[in-house]
């Protein structure tokens, strides 16, 4: 086992903050397309089921209510698409990283961790050894993931 200096220590602890950071981006992209989706599922709710308005006079304004709906749709549904890309990339970007590790074990478990978002009990059953031998696992990983600093 490597003795490390308390600099050093903290070096290596920042640059694993740093690659972890690097690894959940992908949740955030996931997280946006949701977001967005969410959006545009009320707005769909909001013009089905519209308020009822008190006026006496007839609906002569549904013609500009409709345009208005329909930019607001097609202005969420073009950032659901580039959403989406994104996060395809960020995936591919991120799993190509971790492909690039020697170790099958430490590779399942940022997989499972990091793309499929697992939990670390769901993990280790997965795999099939206890739960600090899976935060070890880890561990290692990300001593050995190489991340190019530009990328996180």
């Amino acid at each position: 086992m490597e003795k490390l200096t308390e600099e050093q220590r903290k070096k290596r602890q920042q640059e694993n903050e740093a690659k972890k950071e690097y690894l959940q981006s992908y949740k955030k992209y996931k997280q946006k397309v949701k977001r967005l989706e969410e959006q545009l599922e009320e707005l769909r709710l909001g013009k089905m089921f519209p308020s009822m308005g008190m006026s006496d006079m007839p609906g002569a304004h549904n013609q500009k209510d409709l345009s208005d709906y329909m930019v607001q749709y097609d202005r969420i549904e073009t950032n659901i698409i580039k959403a989406r890309k994104d996060a395809i990339i960020r995936y591919e970007e991120v799993r190509q990283q971790i492909e690039q590790l020697e170790d099958e074990n430490e590779k399942r478990v940022l997989t499972l961790r990091y793309l499929r978002d697992y939990k670390w009990e769901k993990i280790a059953c997965e795999i099939n050894v206890g739960w600090r031998q899976i935060h070890r696992i880890h561990g290692n990983a990300l001593k050995n993931l190489k991340i190019n600093e530009n990328k996180y």
